[in-house]
């Protein structure tokens, strides 16, 4: 054996050596998370565990969701090639958004409704401007007899991307922070909340007697730099799973029933939804659906995925059922929001409905808003697989069949083709990546139960009815 050789093997060893430690560091770590993991009161305190037993009842209500407007404000510019750019690595209806907030807000005002959730990303990337507006809107649902209470989602605070278009350039533009956001919007949950978190955005209302609504801020905005996209995840500190868990406490003292809004999902919402897009669940969303389920919340309303989709979980253990309600953006077809009708049986019956009309697109707008989504998927996957340096052959087989199931799942109530995946005239490269990505693409063809545009669940035992 020479030298080289004698030196390489030295090499290897010392990085098995090495590859050994980082194993045996990482499950040491997560072996000592796991420990030192804080159990919550309902886990371990008899009081609070026969607190729990009591039943709460639900009062009639109606109300409206929507989520995502992602409002642009059409003076910040909405030509030129710098924001063609920012649209060709999107798939949002930006230029639309103004008009969309319009439309939906008028639909809103013809429905009769006690109040009005707004599940985050009111705005593109936090652009003041863009929040003053938002705000100027809502203010014509309060008009109409409504209350509305909203939540930031990732890219309303401190946003490091809040930009104007001007020409083939960009112009940085003030954004806000939390202080500013809870101002903006005070007449929109914050002033009549009933409680505050200090560590988030998160309150707690009362927007009919007896119905808690419970709005939780778990965007990472205290991380976002200047500059830089806003971070897309979301988690919960210490401090604030206390206090969610303190206003449980409460509510079941007081004989309150309590909903949720959040932006980011606290179940998945389709096979995979962990793998391949995390940042889009909030962090320890088992423990923390387990937790909501526990205090009897059944009703979760989120966003941010921009998809239709109902998805449910009933915990073993206890019995308890907790669903989440995703709803789509304004913003990305089919620019959906949905009428929730709590009744005095104890049912949610929800229905979604779909903006088909705008005064830019008065004929073909459900046409033009299928096709906008499906065509900057199929950019998005174009430069996804060049940089996995998939042949131009490959790719055109390859993104159809992404940007299928992409816009198939926004719209819900899925259907699965045979085979979802289709790997025939591939190379062999293009076939390894289409069978690493093929469970993301299975996945959002996977409609977990139950429907997802109308349903009627029953809050007594937390079963449903697809209608």
């Amino acid at each position: 054996m020479g030298e080289r050789d004698t030196r390489k093997n030295h090499r290897r060893l010392t990085m098995l050596r090495f590859f050994n430690l980082t194993i045996t560091v990482l499950l040491f770590t997560g072996l000592l998370a796991s420990c030192i993991t804080p159990r919550r009161l309902y886990q371990t305190s008899p009081e609070v565990q026969s607190l729990m037993k009591a039943q709460t009842s639900y009062p009639e209500a109606r109300f409206i969701v929507f989520s995502d407007p992602h409002y642009f404000d059409p003076e910040l510019g909405t030509s030129g090639t710098a924001f063609q750019a920012y649209l060709d690595k999107d798939r949002k209806l930006l230029a639309e958004s103004s008009e969309l907030l319009t439309a939906t807000i008028e639909e809103i005002n013809k429905q009769p409704a006690d109040f009005v959730l707004i599940c985050g990303d009111l705005t593109k990337d936090g652009e003041k401007r863009n929040h003053l507006a938002v705000a100027e809107n809502l203010a014509k649902i309060v008009k109409s007899g409504k209350a509305v209470f909203v939540i930031p989602g990732n890219h309303d605070v401190l946003n490091g991307e809040s930009i104007a278009f001007e020409g083939d350039q960009t112009r940085v533009v003030a954004n806000v922070t939390a202080d500013e956001f809870a101002e903006i919007y005070e007449d929109y949950g914050y002033a009549a909340s009933l409680d505050r978190d200090s560590e988030s955005l998160s309150y707690l209302a009362e927007p009919v007697p007896g119905l808690w609504l419970l709005a939780l801020d778990g965007s990472l905005w205290k991380s976002n730099q200047p500059g830089k996209h806003s971070k897309t995840g979301a988690a919960f500190n210490e401090q604030t799973l206390q206090w969610i868990e303190n206003i449980l406490i409460r509510a079941k003292r007081e004989k309150k029933s309590v909903i949720v809004a959040i932006h980011h999902g606290v179940l998945e919402h389709y096979p995979a939804n962990e793998e391949f897009y995390s940042q889009y669940l909030v962090d320890d969303f088992e423990q923390i659906s387990e937790m909501l389920a526990s205090y009897d919340v059944k009703l979760v309303f989120s966003g941010h995925f921009h998809a239709q989709d109902i998805t449910r979980k009933k915990f073993a253990e206890t019995g308890k059922t907790i669903y989440d309600i995703e709803t789509g953006s304004l913003v990305t077809s089919p620019c959906p929001y949905r009428i929730v009708d709590l009744t005095f049986d104890q049912k949610a019956v929800i229905q979604s409905r779909f903006i088909d009309a705008i005064p830019s697109h008065k004929d073909d707008f459900k046409t033009y808003r299928d096709q906008y989504v499906y065509e900057g998927t199929l950019k998005l996957a174009e430069a996804a697989l060049k940089g996995y340096l998939v042949s131009e052959k490959d790719r055109k087989r390859v993104n159809p069949q992404v940007a299928k199931a992409y816009s198939i799942h926004l719209r819900g109530d899925e259907i699965r083709p045979e085979p979802a995946v289709n790997k025939d005239g591939l190379g062999l490269w293009g076939r390894i990546v289409l069978g690493i990505q093929g469970d993301l693409i299975k996945g959002w063809y996977t409609d977990l139960p139950p429907a997802d545009n109308q349903i009627t669940i029953d809050l007594a035992n937390g079963e449903y009815k697809n209608n």
